[in-house]
């Protein structure tokens, strides 16, 4: 494992400073800012090719897909109403879950303001199963949609998905994770579990350091692919860059926290617990809040909860993992801001429905959100 996270990190490195100023601009709330620069690849065949489009490009290849994104960020009607007459495909991850539903109702408001018809605005619910994800796909492929906003968690349903509308020339936009050949939209996963990392190690330090630490437990969720697996290896990675390796190897646990849902991530969380029976201080970090409540869940029912002791930093920062900060169960969470993700995907979708060129990565801005400032992003 060791190895082939040294293996990983090492393409991380090298195609990030290809990939500078190629992503969004991204805002962080901590006081280590090493890893605010423009996040790393998450795949090595997906990053190579990021850097070779990214280095060809033209200057203002992109201007189409940007003005429209300044259309899109003040939430105003896009000029000429540029997808009228067009149709979309959506299909979400997972409906039901408030991240998931808060990514498509800003696709629905977002494809009123280019001019879309909602009647032309295809949706479908994968519902975290690679078999109805496939299913899903070629029920929109029979559509003939223009554009396929794909939302869908199996990286190898994904290849399958990508075949199938590349023969048909449909485009596709990726969300989240990887679809061979779409550009990418979502949060650069590595970048987002290092910025979690930091800030786990900077309140640890004002426990009393990595002595006190006796676990460290990384909720992942293999299915995803690589990229998925880069969502808590980044926290990791903060450890290893404070204490060093020999410190973080033999306290580390990785375990199969399933695909972001509370039910599997308690089963999960429970077999973790019998591993560590005697754990007290323990760092945590999982994909998701879903899977987390269900970690929670489990550390209660043990009778091991202490929120004095378990040092826990969330990803996304959806309606649920609000809650668990302001109840004091967590300690952060790295805010993906769903509410905001149609701001990219819709003037992407428009762009490439016009012939016009997206950026092959389109990262979200970050931010670590805590109890001293989650009122200050999303007031109550």
């Amino acid at each position: 494992m060791k190895k082939i996270i040294t293996a990983i990190l090492a393409v991380v490195m090298v195609v990030t400073l290809g990939l500078i100023g190629a992503s969004c601009k991204t805002t962080t709330t901590t006081e280590t800012t090493a890893a605010a620069t423009t996040a790393a690849p998450e795949t090595t065949a997906a990053a190579t090719t990021a850097a070779e489009e990214t280095t060809a490009a033209p200057e203002g290849a992109y201007d189409y897909y940007e003005m429209l994104r300044e259309y899109a960020k003040k939430n105003e009607p896009y000029p000429d109403s540029p997808a009228a007459g067009h149709s979309l495909a959506f299909t979400n991850i997972m409906g039901g879950i408030p991240f998931c539903e808060n990514v498509w109702k800003n696709v629905q408001d977002q494809w009123k303001l280019a001019g879309g018809d909602p009647n032309k605005l295809y949706y479908a619910d994968n519902q975290y199963d690679a078999t109805i994800g496939l299913k899903n796909a070629d029920i929109m492929l029979a559509k003939n949609p223009d554009v396929l906003i794909n939302f869908q968690f199996d990286a190898k349903v994904n290849s399958i998905i990508a075949t199938k509308f590349g023969q048909a020339g449909i485009p596709i936009i990726a969300v989240d994770v990887p679809t061979p050949g779409a550009p990418f939209m979502g949060v650069n996963n590595f970048f987002v579990s290092y910025l979690g990392g930091q800030y786990a190690v900077e309140q640890l330090e004002k426990m009393g350091g990595i002595d006190m630490l006796d676990a460290i437990v990384l909720m992942q969720f293999p299915a995803g692919g690589e990229v998925l697996m880069l969502r808590s290896e980044g926290f990791y990675q903060a450890f290893v860059d404070k204490y060093g390796a020999e410190k973080i190897d033999p306290i580390t646990i990785r375990a199969d926290g399933g695909a972001g849902e509370a039910e599997q991530a308690n089963k999960a969380m429970t077999d973790v617990l019998s591993k560590i029976p005697n754990a007290e201080y323990v760092a945590m970090t999982s994909i998701n809040e879903q899977t987390m409540s269900g970690c929670i869940a489990a550390i209660q029912t043990a009778g091991r909860w202490d929120p004095e002791k378990w040092l826990i930093v969330t990803m996304g920062c959806d309606d649920v993992g609000k809650q668990q900060i302001r109840d004091g169960l967590t300690d952060g969470a790295v805010a993906f801001f769903p509410e905001r993700y149609g701001e990219y995907l819709i003037p992407a979708a428009v762009a490439l429905m016009k012939g016009k060129a997206v950026p092959p990565f389109m990262y979200v801005e970050n931010v670590v959100i805590t109890k001293d400032n989650i009122d200050e992003w999303y007031p109550q």
